[in-house]
């Protein structure tokens, strides 16, 4: 397959976006899906994800539980699983911004999650008037321009959470394990997707997971090649945004926050309504490149999601068709699994060729280059700030670097929100 980009691109395509890292991935979401039932029934009744890698992942995870309900046979059955399926950790989700970006070398990884543990803690105690998660709030209404009601969902997690992340070296997850235990968040379950394996986690931080791991705290599933982590939005389906400026006068203006401190959100939209790949392109709607690689790469995992399916039902359907007492029944369920996961690869074969294809029409705005996610980027912060600089660090975190009236503002709201005093959670959309 000719590869037209840059000299990186070949190796990508050889290596990341694989039928075999595919089929990995839905494999490693089937078993997601299985933990988060599991724990559901332990009373665990609500997901919070705290990365954008995981993000495949639990949807991934959601589609695979879903499809089970295909074989339910009585509407009895299949009222039964909405039931469930509404009141699932599956639709009761919260995403939190714990990604870290230190620009000073005054500020370190761990505060900022700290931070973010602290806005968590007080979601699930219910305390509205904390001042984190009241900072996080004008974050959101002020610099992001987005709903706080929509920002949080409607279902608020409880003591007892999920916590699904990935982890490569593992610092990540042991920064926020030890924060999780300075605020007094130590009745979650930990679900961590490693990268290789686990064999990148360093010593120091396997012996942390393997300790929550012997508590019954954690589980541990492997993939082979993490493609999706730090890939962009056509890889994750995400942007993930961070304000430099805002996170460094935070520090300035609160005492509390000297060593606690936080200024980052996240914006979903992957989705592009352009006919012709390079309609468009500088305008706040153009999100192509995003759209093209970000559906292709789902709707492979999730083809592959539906082939294990029909193979976990091989049984099931030969036996409908009459064929239980043939005496080569075995033989026959094993070449329907065989077939099936055969037109399988050709089909993600296929799709990965179209896939390729397609962005070789982009020419150079490929969306693992964080060039055009800048240009992706770029119009949609403008929009809402004018004023602002962009930057995308070479994990495709968004930087936005707003003028020091803005930063101004923003502080000065900030501190009339704290001092206002009011719960932010008292809405009653919350639950």
């Amino acid at each position: 397959m000719e590869l037209p980009f840059d000299d990186s691109t070949p190796a990508v395509w050889q290596h990341e976006f694989t039928v075999e890292n595919l089929i990995d991935y839905a494999t490693a979401s089937r078993c997601l899906s299985e933990y988060i039932r599991v724990l559901n029934k332990e009373g665990y009744t609500n997901l919070v994800i705290p990365s954008r890698g995981a993000v495949p992942f639990v949807q991934a995870a959601t589609r695979a539980y879903m499809l089970e309900s295909n074989a339910l046979q009585t509407p009895e059955e299949r009222y039964r699983w909405k039931v469930d399926f509404i009141y699932s950790p599956f639709t009761s989700k919260l995403v939190l911004p714990f990604s870290a970006d230190p620009n000073e070398e005054f500020q370190t990884s761990g505060a900022i999650r700290e931070y973010w543990s602290r806005v968590l803690a007080a979601i699930i105690k219910r305390d509205g008037r904390d001042k984190y998660l009241v900072l996080y709030k004008v974050l959101v209404e002020k610099l992001a321009k987005r709903s706080w009601n929509g920002t949080l969902g409607r279902v608020l997690p409880t003591k007892k959470f999920i916590f699904v992340d990935t982890v490569i070296s593992g610092r990540a997850i042991c920064e926020i394990i030890t924060a999780f235990k300075k605020v007094g968040l130590e009745e979650c379950y930990f679900i961590l997707i490693a990268d290789e394996s686990g064999n990148k986690i360093e010593p120091e931080y396997r012996q942390v997971i393997e300790g929550l791991i012997q508590a019954d705290r954690c589980s541990l599933i492997h993939v082979k090649r993490m493609f999706t982590e730090d890939r962009g939005p056509g890889a994750s389906g995400v942007w993930s945004t961070v304000y430099p400026q805002v996170l460094r006068a935070v520090q300035q203006n609160f005492p509390w926050a000297e060593h606690c401190y936080g200024a980052g959100t996240f914006y979903h939209k992957v989705s592009s309504a352009q006919l012709e790949p390079k309609d468009g392109i500088g305008t706040v709607d153009y999100n192509m490149p995003v759209t093209q690689m970000y559906s292709s790469i789902k709707g492979c995992i999730f083809a592959a999601l539906v082939a294990m399916q029909q193979c976990d039902e091989a049984k099931k359907l030969l036996e409908e068709k009459g064929h239980r007492n043939l005496p080569n029944f075995d033989s026959l369920v094993a070449d329907y699994r065989a077939q099936t996961m055969d037109t399988m690869m050709h089909l993600l074969r296929r799709e990965l060729d179209d896939m390729c294809k397609t962005l070789r029409d982009l020419e150079k705005f490929t969306p693992l280059d964080k060039r055009t996610t800048k240009l992706l980027a770029e119009p949609r912060v403008k929009k809402e700030h004018p004023n602002a600089e962009v930057e995308v660090s070479s994990s495709h975190l968004v930087r936005v670097i707003l003028p020091e009236a803005e930063v101004d503002a923003f502080i000065h709201e900030a501190k009339i929100e704290l001092s206002a005093d009011l719960d932010v959670l008292a809405d009653d959309y919350f639950h």
